[in-house]
């Protein structure tokens, strides 16, 4: 599995490095941190849609940092099926 967070400027004003460090967090209470490959991503054209986020190539926008742990565990258990 891949996922490939944007680290471009709009995406790291609304907090894209707090997403890094809750992806890098899930995957370790999951155990899938030797699993993933996490990749830091220039724009993704969705800076006015929220954190761009692909996971297995599949784009999701956070649009909120208190949901993201939640859309996160959804976009990656999705990914794994």
């Amino acid at each position: 599995m891949t996922i490939e967070i944007c680290i471009g400027s709009s995406c790291y004003v609304k907090g894209s490095d707090k997403v890094v460090l809750l992806v890098k967090e899930i995957l370790v209470k999951r155990g899938l941190d030797a699993k993933v490959e996490l990749k830091g991503s220039f724009c993704m054209n969705a800076c006015t849609q929220g954190i761009g986020v692909k996971i297995n190539g599949k784009m999701i926008r956070l649009l909120d940092l208190d949901l993201a742990e939640k859309q996160l565990n959804f976009a990656i258990d999705e990914a794994m099926a």
